[in-house]
């Protein structure tokens, strides 16, 4: 009797051709199939997988990273280049929204000549550019440097999610998603951390940008040998019941070293209207299973890790007389709190997935992940009060740790936010994961930018308490938009695909009515 389970499950693996599916994974079930070839980014092993994503993640926190990373040298910056300190904080804000508008060109011009070459020029220029950003000797020259290093090293804000969807399966994606946000949230907070010893020990802030390029340069040489193109053209199973596709015998010849060396061009669509498709992920802000869950992303983005990477130098700084690396210390609760929070946003959320899909017999559905974003909210709004309580309580002149508990408590909410929001907004949209990802990052840079041009005159006229106060029932808004998509998010997407349905019938008939008329 133990043999007839083995054996009806061996049978069943062989009507559907899928034995070499099997041999590899030790399951069927997987969304999507993977092909029978070895060179598919869903057959790599384990390693491979997992080394591409940590260099993509990072490379992502490069972004963020990068645009923080002044925050310890403002002082210098004031004195050298003779600038208010609004004017230093320009040199944070203004990057952040080239972060989130120029990968809407990178992802389709990735689309048509491969990730692999975008992310390999993206790495080399962004080494270069932080290299000429130490030699600047106006503010002017060293903004010019700094837009430059946005729009290159911003790729992973809009394909990174790709790459992590063309590479793992959707019951990985959770996690494996995670990883990629914990690395976008923290870049900003880290930032602060390592460069404020850095300029405290060098008295030069040009030492920022030179440890930049070193790094930029050393991820361009480990993308040159663990990141292989992920772009493929996977064959089709038209019938189960039937020998894996014949394609897949002339496309087996294809070497392993081929996505590391060969280049070539994925789409054919020409480069004229490479500006259409630039502005066409914006037509999905309609959608509101993406606009309202990347809004309430956004604001709680900007109300906890934009605010506190921006004004912590400011009001801890100031308020507790700190010095440069002083004020990078006050980063490692935060810091804490995001790399805390992420395991139980990224794995938890999948856990509970699975769950509901047990559950419900195999049946699946994106808002079910959604719930998990609520504690996440309520986290984040505790801790900035606190962050804003203790801060106006506390005496000055004498460093005090619970504002810092308090920024620590709202990153460890702002990640159960972050992996579950972009997650939902990615699985809502099966078969448009990059356009999805794009318009999250989009919304979120673009609300972050906002933040610091009234951050500062915000606090100063309303005290620490009534600013957090009102940012906290912001926050509290974002969380209304993920109840909303919880009730009404399965009808809006019921009534998405009945509609691409209806375009779809009319196009095939509109296709059929000129073939005849050719005929």
């Amino acid at each position: 009797m133990s043999d007839e389970p083995e054996s009806t499950l061996r049978e069943d693996v062989a009507s559907a051709s899928l034995e070499k599916v099997y041999a590899r994974h030790g399951r069927i079930d997987l969304v999507p199939l993977p092909s029978d070839l070895p060179e598919d980014p869903l057959n790599w092993s384990s390693f491979r997988k997992n080394m591409l994503l940590a260099l993509v993640a990072f490379h992502a926190c490069l972004g963020p990273f990068s645009a923080a990373c002044v925050i310890p040298s403002f002082e210098a910056f004031v004195i050298d280049f003779n600038i208010s300190l609004t004017e230093a904080s320009y040199l944070v804000s203004v990057p952040i929204v080239f972060l989130g508008t120029i990968p809407l060109l990178w992802a389709p011009v990735s689309s048509r000549i491969g990730r692999r070459p975008v992310y390999l020029l993206s790495m080399l220029l962004s080494a270069a550019l932080q290299l000429a950003s130490a030699y600047c000797t106006t503010y002017g020259s060293l903004m010019a440097c700094r837009v430059l290093v946005s729009v290159f090293i911003c790729p992973p804000q809009s394909i990174g999610a790709s790459t992590v969807s063309e590479v793992f399966f959707v019951h990985q994606k959770g996690q494996k998603m995670g990883i990629w946000a914990l690395l976008v949230s923290v870049g900003s907070t880290i930032a602060p951390l390592i460069m404020g010893p850095l300029v405290y020990h060098t008295r030069q802030w040009q030492w920022t940008f030179y440890s930049l390029a070193i790094i930029n340069f050393a991820h361009f040489i480990l993308y040159i040998f663990f990141c292989p193109e992920t772009l493929f053209d996977r064959p089709q199973r038209f019938d189960l019941g039937s020998p894996a596709n014949i394609m897949d015998e002339k496309v087996n010849t294809t070497k392993w070293y081929t996505s590391y060396i060969v280049f070539r061009i994925h789409s054919t669509e020409p480069w004229s209207r490479l500006p259409l498709n630039v502005l066409a992920p914006l037509g999905y802000l309609a959608k509101p299973t993406i606009l309202l869950p990347s809004l309430a992303y956004a604001i709680t983005f900007t109300y906890t890790n934009v605010l506190l990477t921006v004004q912590i130098p400011a009001l801890l700084g100031q308020k507790y007389l700190l010095n440069t690396q002083q004020v990078g210390l006050q980063f490692v609760a935060p810091f804490l709190g995001a790399l805390l929070g992420e395991p139980i946003a990224g794995y938890g959320s999948d856990k509970w997935m699975q769950y509901r899909v047990k559950k419900a017999g195999g049946a699946r559905e994106p808002e079910w992940r959604l719930p998990f974003a609520i504690p996440g909210f309520l986290i984040a709004i505790v801790g900035l009060m606190i962050f804003g309580v203790q801060l106006q309580n506390t005496l000055g002149g004498v460093w005090n740790v619970t504002p810092d508990v308090g920024s620590g408590i709202a990153l460890f909410g702002l990640q159960l936010v972050t992996t579950v929001c972009t997650t939902y907004a990615i699985e809502s949209q099966p078969g448009y994961t990059g356009q999805a990802a794009l318009m999250v990052a989009f919304i979120r840079q673009l609300y972050a930018f906002t933040g610091p041009f009234y951050f500062t005159l915000q606090f100063d006229s309303m005290g620490t308490i009534h600013a957090c106060g009102l940012l906290s029932g912001l926050i509290a808004i974002g969380m209304c938009f993920v109840l909303i998509c919880i009730i009404f998010g399965r009808s809006w997407r019921r009534a998405e695909a009945v509609i691409r349905n209806d375009c779809g019938d009319r196009k095939s008939a509109s296709d059929l009515s000129d073939e005849k008329v050719k005929f």
